[in-house]
């Protein structure tokens, strides 16, 4: 329920402005038609949109056919289509799916990721990315991620009007972009939550059967996160952060507006308690493991 209020509240974002340009050309029948035609277009090109702006390449069998084998077996059990996996070329480890629903799925992975990460590791990774698919967080993530990237890359696009050498930076010396980043900001925690990603962290680990891996990637990824520079895309984009595995963006300045992850500690936490719940008995563990997960959502 929660996310389907959030799809549709973010839905309404992108038809409103298409119903109210109908009401003034013609009245309330071309309007609802243009309302109709902008919300289909936003669940149909979110995913191209955010892969675009991520410049983000498909890979088939020959690129990464162990990669390929792993997601096609963890989509077995999860009971969904295979995605298409691409692949971002940049060395910040990290993950995010996108689409408007598991037919259309894309799983995206850095290659610092597939570089950091051993086996059981990137498999809890991809286990947590098919939570989100599992628990229908894709769409309004994706939604988000498109609308913000798409009113980012307006404000760098009129910054480069006023100056070429600044607009090779950051967004924010933008006066446009500082007067949007609030509305990105909201578009954000429309899309992503810490709820939902303590909730993918449990069901992730659930599927994979590795909590501990999942743990450990967390883990190691967060040596990566403080290091200067990294993940510059998510920097310029910050609409897409909350889609991804692990917190991309640092906690200074006007980034902490994007920030939607829980604390990593608590996550850490939340998955030692279901790693110490599954070397129980199977049927207390997933007791547990949903009692663990509520206490940590409630603090």
């Amino acid at each position: 329920m929660s996310n389907l209020l959030r799809t549709l509240a973010l839905l309404g974002v992108a038809a409103l402005p298409a119903a109210l340009l109908g009401r003034w050309l013609g009245g309330w029948m071309p309007g609802a038609a243009l309302a109709l035609l902008a919300a289909v277009a936003a669940c149909r090109y979110c995913a191209p949109v955010v892969l675009r702006l991520y410049r983000a390449r498909e890979v088939d069998a020959r690129d990464a056919p162990h990669l390929l084998a792993m997601v096609r077996e963890l989509a077995q059990r999860a009971e969904l289509p295979v995605p298409r996996v691409y692949l971002l070329d940049e060395s910040a480890p990290n993950a995010f799916v996108t689409g408007c629903h598991a037919r259309r799925a894309c799983l995206v992975l850095t290659s610092g990721i597939l570089h950091l990460l051993d086996e059981r590791e990137l498999r809890a990774v991809l286990a947590h990315e098919f939570a989100h698919v599992l628990r229908g967080d894709m769409l309004p993530a994706s939604l988000a991620a498109a609308a913000g990237g798409v009113l980012a890359a307006a404000a760098q696009a009129g910054l480069a009007q006023v100056s070429e050498e600044t607009a090779s930076g950051w967004p924010w010396a933008a006066p446009l972009w500082l007067l949007l980043a609030p509305l990105v900001a909201l578009l954000v925690h429309m899309g992503g939550s810490a709820r939902k990603e303590l909730a993918a962290d449990c069901l992730g680990a659930r599927l994979c059967e590795d909590p501990e891996a999942m743990a450990r990637a967390l883990r190691q990824l967060r040596r990566r996160a403080d290091a200067p520079g990294v993940f510059a895309l998510a920097a310029r984009y910050p609409a897409g952060a909350q889609m991804m595995f692990d917190e991309p963006l640092g906690g200074r300045g006007m980034l902490r507006l994007f920030r939607t992850h829980p604390p990593r500690s608590a996550r850490l936490r939340a998955l030692r308690d279901l790693a110490r719940a599954a070397r129980g008995a199977k049927a207390p563990a997933t007791a547990s493991a949903t009692a663990a997960l509520e206490q940590t959502l409630e603090r």
